[in-house]
């Protein structure tokens, strides 16, 4: 019999460009935190409703490659715009959770983690109907005692471990592990043939262990710097590429150091062209789409 086709989950962060870490959320952050932001940025207590367009391009986009993606969505994002993730969960994507506010799980602590995870998740589950079984970290930065909050929440699996280098004062904190997704029980990057839970780690680019396979690299470094790090997943199994709404829409107009101008550069058309040419690149290798949630429950169910 011929081998069962690699599968690849095309995952969305619903989240806002002030959201990134140099912006709010971290103590390296420009802003205290999104309501500062918003009053300052828009003179008002919530966003103007700009993300509403670059997702439904998205969501145009999905259509016409016939994937169904995996949307992690922030709880804040969720109680400013719950038609749209109604709209995401109705056109049959899956629907995940990205914590509540997008901030570093360090200046949270073990109980405000939970109080956002539980806070975030009923919201979500709420508006979409059905249960929230996925995670993705804000900033991807995990602490294994996370773990026993997630599995007490509900949750099935993660799709936050990022095994690069630490990288811009961010350090993920995983070493060397799996490319490929697996069960752990204990330890995020520990991998456990018995754990009951999953993780759907990111591909790195090889050798040099820097990210890859997320939309900012894709923008930064170029398409063939991701598909050589997906390509060099799935050789040994399935892999999943993650972007976000706001690098289909334009840059925001406000002052940029040079870092942030490179953090934001090819915004817009590029990076949706970049996007559907990575997804028939992937399918052209054989590539199967599946949702993080499918995936997940095939990992755990081998």
């Amino acid at each position: 019999m011929p081998p069962e086709p690699r599968r690849v989950v095309l995952s969305v962060d619903l989240d806002e460009w002030y959201h990134c870490r140099w912006a709010t959320g971290s103590p390296r952050s420009r802003w205290r935190d999104t309501a500062q932001f918003f009053r300052e940025h828009y003179g008002a207590d919530r966003p103007a409703g700009e993300l509403a367009e670059p997702t439904r391009r998205i969501l145009g986009l999905f259509d016409r490659l016939g994937v169904k993606g995996s949307f992690f969505v922030l709880g804040e994002v969720a109680r400013f715009y719950p038609d749209l993730v109604r709209e995401i969960a109705g056109r049959g994507h899956e629907v995940g959770c990205h914590g509540f506010h997008h901030v570093d799980v360090d200046l949270l602590g073990p109980d405000g983690f939970r109080r956002e995870l539980s806070e975030a998740k009923g919201l979500l589950a709420s508006i979409v109907g059905r249960p929230v079984v996925g995670y993705r970290a804000p900033n991807l930065l995990l602490r294994d005692w996370m773990i026993p909050i997630l599995r007490g929440e509900g949750f099935r699996y993660d799709a936050s471990v990022c095994t690069a280098r630490p990288l811009l004062g961010k350090d993920f904190g995983h070493g060397h592990v799996a490319a490929n997704p697996y069960r752990f029980s204990e330890a995020f990057s520990r991998p456990d043939p018995s754990g009951d839970m999953v993780e759907i780690p990111l591909p790195t680019f090889p050798v040099l262990r820097l990210p890859a396979a997320t939309g900012i690299l894709t923008r930064v470094a170029g398409r063939a710097w991701t598909l050589a790090a997906l390509r060099r997943a799935l050789r040994t199994g399935d892999a999943q590429y993650y972007f976000h709404p706001y690098e289909l829409g334009p840059r925001p107009r406000i002052r940029l150091s040079l870092r942030e101008r490179l953090f934001l550069r090819r915004l817009g058309p590029w990076m949706e062209e970049a996007v559907e040419a990575i997804a028939l690149r992937l399918r052209s290798w054989g590539a199967r789409f599946v949702t993080a949630g499918e995936l997940a429950a095939a990992v755990s169910a081998s």
